[in-house]
């Protein structure tokens, strides 16, 4: 179900199945830059937008690849995106140990190329992206407390 204020994955040329990815580079919850073209390499990338750190169902949803980290780290690279700032993100990873790095897109610009903007919130919309730098698979049916296995399926 749709929220208004809340991204839908809109499918353009740039962010589809087999199109390049789009470049970015944002701040990690400790204020570090981390760009897609240095990520790429030996595994593929994931790149998990989510509405807003520390709710209920983001919350679920992290957790979930967090507790199936031991196999998803020997598959992947995992990002998760919001539009919070790095501070919250901290917090987030923190308080739910979150294995993996979370990126700031405040401004909106990775989330409207990844075509995943809303106003208030990026949809819940998973990118696999291969070493070569090619979106894999776009998973936009996302089941917050099976996305390991979603995410795992996609790869």
């Amino acid at each position: 179900m749709w929220i208004p204020g809340f991204g839908r994955y809109s499918a353009k040329p740039g962010n589809r199945v087999g199109d390049d990815a789009p470049g970015f580079s944002l701040l990690d919850q400790n204020g570090a830059q981390v760009s897609l073209k240095e990520q790429l390499g030996d595994k593929p990338i994931v790149l998990v937008f989510y509405p807003r750190a520390s709710s209920p169902i983001c919350t679920k949803q992290m957790c979930s690849l967090r507790d199936n980290w031991a196999t998803l780290v020997q598959k992947a690279r995992v990002f998760g995106v919001s539009y919070d700032p790095p501070a919250a993100l901290k917090v987030f990873k923190q308080n739910d140990k979150l294995p993996f790095t979370l990126l700031s897109d405040p401004d909106k610009k990775v989330a409207n190329a990844y075509g995943v903007a809303g106003l208030f919130a990026a949809a819940r919309v998973s990118f696999v992206i291969g070493p070569d730098g090619k979106i894999k698979a776009v998973i936009t049916d996302i089941k917050a407390s099976d996305h390991d296995q979603q995410v795992l399926d996609a790869l």
